[in-house]
């Protein structure tokens, strides 16, 4: 049997957390809250592998922003 020189060995302790994944964004939503004292934009964004995500549009942008971004988030990986 041929030596692999400790390569099999290395592999193994390998971090598979530092791959590339698979996860990929699948659907976003956003919803409008009015009330006081401000106007928020939330927003909830969909993975392939049931992980949810929620955040906050900032800086005053609107919702209507927040969906022409849509399109260009769907099918990467949020990581």
């Amino acid at each position: 049997m041929a030596k692999t020189g400790g390569a099999d060995e290395a592999l193994n302790r390998v971090n598979a957390n530092s791959k590339p994944s698979e996860l990929r964004i699948t659907d976003m939503r956003v919803a409008e809250i009015v009330g006081a004292p401000f106007t928020s934009t939330l927003l909830k964004i969909y993975t392939n592998q049931g992980i949810v995500g929620l955040g906050e549009v900032r800086d005053g942008a609107s919702a209507t922003y927040a969906l022409m971004l849509k399109s260009r988030l769907l099918g990467e990986n949020p990581c």
